[in-house]
């Protein structure tokens, strides 16, 4: 009896060490650094911590913006000299929102202005394009539909519908070079070039379940969830494969500033009613499919997201963005 518990014993320390090794994470580039091709910086939201971000290769964490119930969204331009904050100041009655474009390595302010929604909402959300020219304000009511600023607040111009049909509040809206928007609309993937007047279809998506659009750096490549895994495709829609895989459900993916790699939410799962959370991992984008999984041996070349000094993934429950 005493020899069987032994053995009993072994075995699960066994086990312990094969699933310590398997889920340590750690980056592959030695001091809790990453190999040096995976550049530049991971920005996200997570819970009261505020907006953190990880500079890599480094993989150094700090806050970046402080935990605010009033902030409504950020942004950072494409080439990180730039941060975006867009916040609520509505009072009784009233609801201006504030936008403000800083310079990241002093905090010296470079525009600032209020924007009064058509529809009075105090949520609106504001992006930067491709070339730090304009912003992008997406609201949730259909008075506000797109609108399209200068980064001074002067206004461009607005888009309420697509062929007289009213956009979705959840349809998703992106910069693409040029200041040209894609747009999802129903099933649809929709190109807009300026002045906005007319759209290209890109790819109808016939899938019950898809969403997290993201566009690569250089216009050219799109990822997206289907079902419970990752994509990516040309931008006329061809081209289209597979990228993650795993047990459970990845989503949100962000490509890297040089388009080589894919930040991927993995392990994505509900905390509320209305919350998310996922962990962060990072993918070579080369077409190839990789295994995310937090309990299964994870493919060769995923790079879990880990802050120098620590020794857990990071986690993510709201916005995700790479520069």
């Amino acid at each position: 009896m005493k020899k069987t518990n032994l053995s009993l014993v072994v075995v699960f320390l066994m086990l312990l060490s094969a699933c310590s090794k398997d889920n340590d994470g750690s980056p592959d580039g030695g001091d809790n650094g990453y190999p040096s091709a995976v550049k530049g910086t991971i920005y996200y939201d997570w819970a009261t911590e505020g907006i953190l971000k990880v500079s890599l290769p480094e993989g150094v964490g700090s806050a970046f913006i402080p935990d605010d119930s009033k902030l409504n969204n950020f942004d950072v331009s494409r080439d990180g000299k730039y941060k975006l904050t867009v916040v609520n100041e509505q009072t009784v009655g009233k609801y201006p929102i504030r936008f403000t474009l800083s310079d990241i390595s002093n905090g010296s302010i470079v525009e600032e202005f209020v924007y009064n929604s058509p529809g009075l909402d105090g949520y609106s959300k504001g992006y930067l394009s491709y070339d730090n020219s304009h912003i992008l304000v997406l609201s949730q009511t259909k008075e506000d539909g797109i609108t399209i600023l200068k980064r001074d607040g002067e206004f461009v111009g607005r888009i309420h519908d697509i062929n007289g049909e009213e956009l979705g509040f959840n349809d998703q809206r992106l910069w693409l070079p040029g200041n040209a928007l894609l747009i999802v609309h129903n099933n649809y993937i929709i190109r807009l070039d300026p002045p906005y007047t007319s759209g290209k279809l890109l790819k109808e998506m016939e899938y019950e379940d898809w969403g997290d659009v993201a566009v690569n750096p250089a216009g050219t490549q799109l990822a997206v969830r289907i079902a419970n895994h990752v994509y990516t495709m040309d931008m006329d829609g061809s081209n289209l494969k597979q990228v993650t895989t795993s047990n459970f459900k990845e989503a949100v993916p962000e490509f890297s500033p040089d388009g080589k790699y894919l930040l991927v939410g993995t392990e994505y799962r509900q905390t509320g009613p209305f919350g998310w959370m996922w962990s962060l991992k990072i993918i070579p984008n080369d077409g190839k499919e990789y295994n995310v999984d937090p309990i299964a041996p994870n493919s060769p070349g995923v790079i879990p997201v880990f802050v120098k000094g620590k020794n857990k993934i990071e986690t993510a429950g709201g916005q995700m963005i790479w520069r």
